[in-house]
């Protein structure tokens, strides 16, 4: 039976006598761990319930079939396989230990190397791929707990991994890759994980305008746009729209500030900005009467409060990261990029505090 608030684990394990004790133990770690004598029996509950499992524990030594001998080799050749092929299809990883009683020789050259995905850093440090039974139990116990409670940012990492090294590639912030996680694991994991109500998660357009203007900001460094030192979303929509960026004199007349000399973004993406950078700063507040029609909390009032237009803004921010990518490779010149606007009043560039809404 489920113990609440309890990791549960699926473990591979034939000795009754192991069975029997190693569970106690694990208990003192908050992990269930559930013992099946074959992979044939440890598959099946496996797929039945693949939600309901955080880990996945495979003693080296065991049966590929009921009545297969103990082979490590064909059973950590065959668990494994299915193991990728089950999580592919679920669209999620499950991080998988070896816990084995047998000598290094035995096990090491079956064990592959998707297991570095989260357990990198404990080969790095101890130089083996598994985790011995006299003498790693503590150590997997608090592993697979730390693996469970950190499991949401690491899935949104694989899942996301071009995007994120889209990100890295073009020098943007780390604080947006933050702020995009936090944005994209409500989305994947709302019921499993995440607690927040949907008010909560609509509190968070603060982030979506944080990713903007890192990505504006790695737009300066690589010279699509002038580097000044508060991001003006509008602006900054305008000028790579092929756009002018105005200001309004004392008449009411608009002044060009920066010249846009070409449009460089792909046309849907500045469909997909000028909206952005209308509606986010304007729900990143209560409603108030500077916001003209733009009116968060009516917004939401009509459509039951949805969470929907959040989550397309943070589909969108990954589409505008990969096309930042693409670009800076096809144009990586940051003089040469700079020619596509021109300054007109320098002066106007140090915006207010608020200068950037």
């Amino acid at each position: 039976m489920q113990q609440e608030n309890f990791i549960k684990v699926l473990w591979v394990e034939d000795d009754p006598q192991v069975t029997e004790t190693y569970p106690l133990e694990a208990e003192s770690y908050e992990l269930q761990l559930e013992p099946y004598p074959c992979w044939d029996d440890a598959k099946a509950a496996l797929e039945g319930d693949f939600d309901g499992w955080s880990a996945i524990i495979l003693d080296a030594k065991c049966k590929f079939h009921r009545d297969s001998a103990d082979n490590a080799v064909i059973f950590l050749r065959e668990a494994l396989k299915d193991i990728s092929v089950i999580c592919n299809q679920k669209g999620r990883i499950i991080p998988w230990y070896v816990l084995t009683g047998g000598a290094e020789t035995e096990v090491s050259d079956s064990i592959n190397d998707e297991r570095l995905k989260w357990d990198k850093d404990w080969t790095d440090s101890k130089h083996k791929k598994y985790y011995s039974k006299a003498e790693d139990r503590d150590f997997l116990y608090r592993r697979i707990k730390y693996h469970a409670q950190i499991s949401p940012r690491t899935q949104i990492q694989d899942l996301y991994g071009n995007v994120l090294k889209a990100m890295r590639e073009c020098e943007i912030d780390e604080k947006a890759r933050f702020a995009l996680e936090d944005l994209l694991v409500p989305i994947h994991f709302s019921e499993r994980v995440i607690d927040d109500t949907n008010d909560k998660y609509n509190d968070n357009y603060v982030k979506v305008r944080t990713v903007l203007e890192y990505i504006f900001r790695s737009m300066s460094s690589h010279g699509l746009l002038p580097n000044w030192g508060q991001v003006n979303l509008q602006w900054s929509s305008c000028i790579i729209s092929g756009m002018n960026a105005y200001r309004k004199d004392k008449n009411g007349k608009d002044v060009v500030v920066i010249e846009s000399k070409r449009r460089i973004i792909s046309p849907v993406l500045q469909k997909v900005l000028k909206e952005m950078v209308r509606i986010v700063p304007a729900f990143c507040h209560s409603d108030n009467e500077e916001e003209g029609e733009i009116k968060k909390e009516e917004y939401l009032d009509s459509v039951s409060n949805s969470t929907l237009l959040l989550k397309s803004f943070t589909f969108q921010l990954c589409d505008i990261i990969l096309w930042c990518q693409s670009y800076y490779r096809e144009h990586p010149d940051i003089e040469e990029n700079t020619k596509a606007w021109e300054i007109k009043e320098s002066q106007y560039l140090k915006l207010k505090k608020n200068g950037s809404k």
